[in-house]
């Protein structure tokens, strides 16, 4: 049996399996089909993150298989992040908690 830092593993992690991901692996070609946890490295985002966008039916396309694994289709993903808006599309949220301030003149 390995260590856990020989599978990817970090000793911190206990209960949770973590794997490394090497995108280098992942085929270039549209019809591939990648995991979640290799779409999240891709997108640069957490698994949490794809199933909130999952449960309210928005983000990418993608195919369930046996009832529990989820698998993304790779020309799906590439059409997704072309379609979003460059540099996030949001503006810094105003904090406006408390009275007001009063004006100086």
């Amino acid at each position: 049996m390995l260590e856990p830092e020989k599978q990817g593993l970090r000793p911190s992690d206990k209960g949770h399996t973590r794997r490394a991901i090497d995108l280098t692996q992942v085929p270039a070609v549209p019809w591939a089909w990648v995991d979640e946890h290799v779409y999240a490295v891709i997108r640069g985002c957490s698994v949490k993150t794809l199933q909130r966008e999952r449960r309210l039916n928005i983000g990418c396309p993608f195919r369930r298989i046996s009832g529990t694994s989820i698998r993304y289709k790779f020309g799906d993903i590439m059409a997704f992040l072309e379609s979003q808006p460059g540099g996030g599309g949001a503006q810094p949220a105003m904090r406006r908690s408390g009275r007001p301030r009063g004006v100086s003149t």
